[in-house]
């Protein structure tokens, strides 16, 4: 199927332009869902025109059954040089929030489609060793492959490179260690995989920090050169205590706290349509300017969003034009600019 699609696009113009879309292709990606074909932004255009997306799905569907996802990749808005430490990728961003339960993996895997949206190459990293989340969110339950050199190659699923304990162990086991095995853990995943391994760097890997302060976030803080962090609180005191907590661990390692994130603000009854807030109102905003740090992000309980976590298709991917999801692209733009600047 790649090669038919490589041939379709050999005679395709994009409209208004002398670029052949072949000389632009970067990646093709096939599973039993969709094809991924990741394009390069051409250097002397600002922005992409929707024209050339629907033209190169126009001729990509006649040689393809599954649905086409397309990313133009502008290569110029992040800088080439890798800082992260890293091999083969640029920046390291952690989600944290020191407390469990407050919805941290799904808003990780949902900003990571949102900043993959901006037209960069992202992946995800599930650094929670005894409770992995990654697995059921994305659907994939597969072990990576590895390399005769026992480097491990990311699955890519919606355009994302993802790695996680998950994917290494059974379904329901119970990873039972003591902390030098988590560090062990953590610095194979760190350093052991291949986020490169189509010779395309990441621009951005975020890790899905677990909860606490412990041995596996110093770890990574240690082996991870990390540009910045991003908090996600619900407005409850025992959330805020430990995103505190959070907060002062960066502040201690000298990683920047990039800003806050409030989940489950409030819910909206489907049937009377009354706003409910199961949590006390503001109480994130008032924990922002106490802390100087900016809020990035509100969002509200949502069935929907609590849906697609539970059943392997991230939110953002099913409605990118939901209120929701354009609070996602609202910080990716926020985060892709903190990094350029």
């Amino acid at each position: 199927m790649e090669s038919n699609i490589r041939r379709s696009l050999c005679d395709l113009m994009l409209p208004g332009t002398t670029l052949n879309a072949l000389s632009l292709l970067e990646y093709v990606k096939i599973d039993t869902t969709k094809a991924f074909l990741l394009f390069r932004m051409p250097d002397n255009f600002a922005t992409v025109d929707p024209a050339w997306e629907l033209a190169i799905k126009s001729v990509c569907e006649k040689v393809c059954n599954v649905p086409i996802l397309i990313t133009f990749n502008r290569h110029n808005q992040i800088p080439t040089q890798t800082t992260s430490g890293i091999n083969g990728v640029h920046y390291v961003i952690a989600v944290a929030s020191g407390k469990g339960g407050v919805g941290k993996s799904s808003i990780c895997l949902n900003l990571a489609l949102a900043l993959q949206n901006q037209g960069l190459n992202v992946g995800v990293l599930d650094a929670d060793i005894y409770g992995p989340s990654l697995p059921t969110m994305t659907g994939i339950f597969e072990k990576p492959v590895a390399t005769t050199s026992k480097k491990l190659i990311p699955h890519q699923k919606f355009g994302l490179k993802l790695m996680s304990m998950g994917f290494m162990v059974p379904k329901d086991a119970a990873v039972i260690w003591r902390g030098l095995m988590v560090q062990s853990a953590i610095g194979q995943m760190l350093g052991d995989v291949i986020w490169n391994e189509d010779n395309i760097p990441l621009d951005i890997l975020l890790i899905d920090l677990p909860a606490g302060t412990g041995d596996a976030q110093l770890t990574i803080a240690q082996k991870a050169n990390l540009s910045g962090a991003v908090v996600v609180a619900t407005s409850q005191e025992l959330a805020l205590i430990d995103a505190r907590r959070a907060i002062k661990m960066f502040e201690k390692v000298s990683i920047p706290v990039l800003g806050l994130i409030e989940n489950m603000s409030d819910f909206m009854c489907p049937n009377c349509k009354t706003i409910s807030h199961i949590f006390p109102e503001k109480g994130v905003t008032t924990e922002c300017t106490k802390q100087k740090l900016p809020l990035l992000g509100v969002f509200p309980l949502d069935i929907a969003f609590r849906e697609s976590a539970d059943s392997g298709r991230p939110f953002f991917a099913q409605y990118p034009s939901h209120p929701i999801s354009k609070i996602f692209n609202s910080m990716a733009v926020i985060i892709k600019d903190k990094l350029h600047a």
